[in-house]
């Protein structure tokens, strides 16, 4: 599962931001040596339902749950460690 949706990095009440790393790999094919940049992507789940993806940040994924969980009037249950790593407001 791991492959497929990436590693957990926080939970806020039932949304989780995950973040797919893909390593730069140098291969060597016929005398010349080609590189594939490494990248990163962070998403937004809730469940196993995608909702947002190709964020370049965890913060910024972050700030996004905590604007969805303003609008469910769900913020009372986010973590006071969260709000003070994430710098929400």
């Amino acid at each position: 599962m791991m492959e497929k949706r990436g590693h957990h990095i926080c939970k806020m009440v039932n949304y989780e931001v995950r973040q797919k790393i893909t390593q730069s790999i140098s291969k060597r094919w016929q005398g010349k040596v080609t590189t594939t940049p490494s990248t990163f992507e962070v998403m937004i789940y809730k469940g196993k339902k995608k909702i947002e993806g190709d964020l370049k940040d965890v913060k910024v994924a972050a700030q996004k749950i905590y604007d969805i969980l303003k609008k469910e009037n769900k913020t009372s249950y986010v973590p006071k460690r969260n709000i003070k790593k994430y710098n929400l407001s």
